[in-house]
């Protein structure tokens, strides 16, 4: 009898123990603990790169309007990300030898029961480790768009803040009556004659990167833009990240990945391009 009254106190004990953890520990959403973004300050931490710091200063202080910021060095981003009082969106150098442009949470810890743990928002590649062309600092301003799209659609919707890149692009179909460019440098080597490939002539152009550039620059509105960008030299670690932006406001239509162990493996393939017309659907008529 002692036995069974000992055990069913202990019983209620843990129940009261449960209760009483349940009551305390509260579990907080990805999209909850994102809501406080536009009321925190993003830092901004300069890479010390001082033509690459140029533009990213540039770039923010035009565009960046999703929450107050402010620069900040290299030297201070260890401290700023364990203060839940910030965001903070700074450069890393990745083993596949890519440069990406991170945002994160900051915080003490990361985990999800405290509004202010530390959280993993967004990485998005820049260029490669040694910049090939000068061609990736055109593009930073659309990936600092991109960006603060997915942060205002995270911020509205449950289910993006847990999607990958390429699920939170396009669909292409939506920019059907624009046409879309893509540099032949950006094709892949795998390619027979890519250097004097002719356009298809259904909304799918392929020119010099002069050309591609100049529209991506001047935002224009009847334009879709591809661009790769990749490691300089494939390896086993080596990507290829082939994207497609409108031209005007830099909404991402498509994103894909591929290992990039092979030269024919950099840009956008045979394949890629296939498939990406018969999404594009574009109908060259008079309708337009």
């Amino acid at each position: 009898m002692k036995h069974k009254t000992l055990k069913y106190l202990l019983g209620m004990l843990l129940l009261l123990c449960c209760v009483n953890a349940q009551a305390q520990f509260r579990i907080y959403t990805k999209k909850s603990r994102l809501s406080d973004f536009p009321a925190k300050t993003t830092m901004v931490v300069l890479s010390g790169n001082e033509l690459l710091d140029i533009a990213i200063k540039n770039e923010i202080k035009s565009r960046w309007r999703v929450s107050p910021f402010e620069f900040c060095f290299k030297e201070d981003l260890e401290s700023i990300k364990v203060s839940p009082l910030y965001y903070i969106l700074y450069l890393t150098e990745e083993n596949n030898s890519l440069i990406y442009l991170n945002l994160e949470k900051c915080g003490d810890k990361k985990g999800f029961s405290s509004m202010n743990s530390r959280m993993d928002i967004l990485k998005l590649p820049l260029s490669p480790k040694d910049f090939s062309t000068g061609r990736e600092i055109s593009y930073l301003s659309a990936m600092i768009d991109i960006m603060q799209h997915y942060v205002e659609s995270s911020i509205l919707h449950d289910q993006v803040v847990y999607m990958n890149l390429d699920q939170f692009s396009g669909p292409l179909s939506k920019g059907r009556k624009k046409t879309l460019y893509i540099a032949r440098e950006d094709l892949s080597d795998g390619i027979a004659g890519k250097d004097s490939l002719s356009s298809s002539g259904h909304g799918l152009v392929y020119t010099d990167s002069f050309t591609v550039d100049s529209l991506f620059n001047a935002g224009s509105a009847d334009a879709l833009i591809g661009f790769c960008i990749s490691s300089n030299e494939p390896s086993p670690k080596s990507e290829s990240i082939q994207v497609i932006v409108s031209a005007d406001r830099h909404e991402l239509l498509y994103y894909k990945k591929n290992k990039y162990k092979k030269i024919g493996q950099r840009g956008f393939t045979q394949k890629s391009l296939k498939a990406i017309q018969a999404e594009h659907k574009y109908k060259n008529d008079t309708k337009h």
